[in-house]
Parts: structure tokens; C-alpha cells; sequence
């Protein structure tokens, strides 16, 4: 047997597509050109926490999908309520629907893979760092600062078992990607030692390498395209139209996306009688970059609190590739990136008046403006978040002996 043929890889994903805001299928399939890879995941059902048409969510189902990935969906009680208990028995239940499946469809795999999103995951991989697998997290969220942040947990007793859950799970791991500098100097103040942690920052899929980009839009029009959730804080981009189109100055904003804030989001457009915000639903990877790089601006926007000082939204990296301005409201490490790029324009995310100025401000950028900040945005990109780039650091980490 060659070294190919003994080589394996098991990938332990709630999330994987046809979700789609996750990194999951792309190192799936890259590192399947190098051995067997086998993904235990849930049946699709994020973001609105409730099961795709045309899956069944009460058995195991098998399928093998591009490059002979090996994916197995599992039961999962699906949810994505603001609801604290249902949503952990939701998180809760694919952990052990995994931890229960992965042993017996592939016995001693050369690594384990988690996406450690939620971070109740890597529970499912402990038995096979006992049997002698290597195992590697990405964390893609800090837990439980993000819990903290949407309001599904509060400070006290409860947050310190969960700090201390962190701690204990990160032992078990041979190596913690880090999808943020934050992140690492986090866990290295943990006690995680810096030998067993690495920077690598996430993507987007629907990223094209060459786009055509039209001309600024006549009347100006701004969009977001992501999911729309309580992290988001887009109450924010209602208000600011709210107060543009009281001043008699309206700009036309497009939601593109779904998620548990858009039902209260239209309510507050309905109660400010907003009429120039749209929810235009879900779109495809492709359509919403595409949307994003003929927009006059594209925004994107985190909750204004120092627990996500040390998040950047995947997001972040697909507005950089799409090249018109972002309106970026952020702070932390994500703001530090946003104006590093050179074609961001920063608004205080608490400030409905600073975003309503900042979109102003945006339809006023000249052609050659335009063209010379969409230069910065993808130069950035591509130095930092090119996504071929970042799977070769997955393929060195996760199957060291090939380099």
C-alpha cells in the first residue's frame, strides 16, 4: 500500500455546503488529492435553523461528492433561535451524533479536522487523540465571547465553565489554527503554547479572480450580502437610511441574505417607515459578490462591544476581493485590517448619523477614486486572504510529511 492510500483524513464540520460562509468543502477537496478524507457534518440546515428541502434529518445519509470526499450527514436537532437552550441541545446533538458515527465509518485516521464552530465539536474527536490520531481545531469564532456578544449567554458562573471548557478542550489538540492574530495571543495567554498555534485567516467561497466591474450605479445604491444575524448589529444601516431619507437625501440599500434578524429588521423599517431598505433574501456565493462589486459600497458590520475586539468577519475578506468601497463598521482587529487595505471607509457602528454621512461620503468618490481603492481591496486580498494561498497551509498542516 502506498503512502497516499494509507493517508486519512476525518473532517468534523456542523457546517458544510451547500451551507455556504464556511471553509469546510474547499480543504475537504484539496486534501482529498492527497488520501482518503471522510466528513462527518450535519444535515443543511443553517442559517435559519431549519432542515433544506429534499434532505432527511432523522438517519445517517452517505454521499460522495466532488473530488471522492466521503460526507456523511447526521441527525441534528436544528436550530437558530435566540433561544439559549435550543440552541445548545442543536450544538449539543451533532456532537454526539458524530462522536457516535465517526469510529465506525473510519477506524484510525491519519488526522482529524474541526472546525471548531461551534466549539462543542472537538468533543467528537477525543477518541481519536486517545487512539493516536493527529488532531487539529480552526477555530473560526472565539468562544464563548461570541455568545456573549449575541446575547445568548451572560457574564458569571456559567461563562467561566465555558472559559474553562476552552482551556481543557484546547489540550487535546495537536495544532490550533487561528483565524485571527487576536485569537492566538488569546489561547497563548490561556496557556496553549505558541508551538501548537498558527495565523491562518478564513475565506469566502464565490470569490472571482477577474470581475468586470461596471461604473458606480445611477441612482447610488448600497448593499450587504451576508448573514444577517445579532452579531451583524444592522439595526445600525435601517437607521441611517431612516435619517437620509428624513434629510431628503435617500440612497437605495439592498439586504442580501437570511438569518434570525431579519424578521425584527423589517419591523424597524416598517415602525421608522423606511422605503428605500430591501430584503432581498438569499443569493448564491457567485451572485452576492458580484452584487457587491458593481454596489457603490458594500457594508460590513460587527456589534460595536469589546468582546469581538479580536474577531474578522470571513466577510471581511470577501468585500476586499470585490473591490467597491466597503463601509466598514468595525473596530479591533477587523478595523486594523479594514484600514490597512487602503479602501475602506470606517463609520462607529453605534452611530446611525456616522454611517448615514459615510454613505454620503461614498456616492461622492470619483471614477478614478473608485478605480484606485478597488486596486488597494484586491491587492490586499490577494496578499493576505488569497484562498489557494491559504489551502496549501491547510495541506502542510494537516498532512505535515508531504512538506
Amino acid at each position: 500500500m502506498n503512502a497516499a492510500a494509507r493517508r486519512s483524513l476525518l473532517v468534523l464540520t456542523q457546517y458544510y455546503e451547500p451551507e455556504t460562509g464556511f471553509i469546510t468543502k474547499d480543504v475537504a477537496t484539496r486534501l482529498a488529492e492527497h488520501g482518503r478524507v471522510v466528513v462527518i457534518t450535519a444535515v443543511p440546515n443553517f442559517p435559519q435553523g431549519r432542515v433544506f428541502d429534499g434532505w432527511k434529518s432523522w438517519r445517517p445519509q452517505k454521499r460522495i461528492e466532488d473530488g471522492g470526499v466521503e460526507v456523511w450527514r447526521v441527525p441534528i436537532v436544528a436550530d437558530h433561535s435566540r433561544s439559549k437552550f435550543r440552541r445548545m441541545l442543536s450544538y449539543l446533538s451533532f456532537t454526539v451524533s458524530a462522536a457516535l458515527l465517526a469510529p465506525l465509518v473510519i477506524r484510525r485516521p491519519s488526522s482529524v479536522w474541526v472546525y471548531h464552530t461551534p466549539f462543542t465539536t472537538a468533543i467528537a474527536a477525543l477518541w481519536f487523540r486517545l487512539i493516536g490520531s493527529r488532531v487539529v481545531y480552526t477555530v473560526a469564532d472565539l468562544w464563548p465571547e461570541s455568545m456573549l456578544a449575541a446575547g445568548l449567554l451572560r457574564p458569571g458562573l456559567v461563562e467561566r465553565i465555558l472559559h474553562g471548557y476552552s482551556r481543557l478542550i484546547n489540550r487535546a489538540a495537536h495544532l490550533i489554527v487561528c483565524s485571527t492574530l487576536g485569537t492566538l495571543e488569546r489561547f497563548a495567554s490561556d496557556g496553549t503554547s505558541r508551538a501548537a498555534l498558527r495565523y491562518v485567516p478564513v475565506w469566502l467561497g464565490g470569490i472571482a479572480e477577474s470581475h468586470q466591474r461596471s461604473p458606480a450605479p445611477v441612482p447610488p445604491c448600497v448593499v450587504y450580502a451576508g448573514n444577517i444575524g445579532p452579531l451583524q448589529g444592522l439595526d445600525v444601516v435601517v437607521r441611517a437610511a431612516a435619517l437620509l431619507e428624513g434629510r431628503g437625501t435617500p440612497i437605495k440599500i439592498i439586504l442580501y441574505g437570511s438569518g434570525s434578524e431579519v424578521e425584527p429588521l423589517k419591523q424597524l423599517a416598517t415602525n421608522l417607515r423606511v422605503t428605500t431598505v430591501a430584503f432581498a433574501g438569499r443569493v448564491t456565493p457567485a451572485q452576492a459578490f458580484a452584487l457587491s462589486a458593481e454596489a457603490t459600497a458594500q457594508i460590513v458590520c460587527l456589534r460595536s462591544t469589546p468582546l469581538l475586539d479580536r474577531t474578522l468577519p470571513s466577510k471581511l475578506a470577501f468585500a476586499l476581493a470585490a473591490g467597491s468601497p466597503i463601509l466598514a463598521g468595525l473596530h479591533g482587529e477587523a478595523a486594523a485590517v479594514a484600514t490597512a487595505s487602503g479602501g475602506a471607509l470606517l463609520f462607529d457602528s453605534d452611530q446611525p448619523e456616522d454611517l448615514a454621512e459615510t454613505m454620503l461620503f461614498a456616492t461622492t468618490l470619483t471614477a478614478d477614486d473608485r478605480h484606485q481603492r478597488a486596486l488597494a481591496l484586491r491587492g490586499y486580498y490577494h496578499e493576505n486572504f488569497a484562498r489557494e494561498t491559504l489551502l496549501e497551509m491547510y495541506v502542510g498542516m494537516l498532512y505535515p510529511e508531504l512538506t
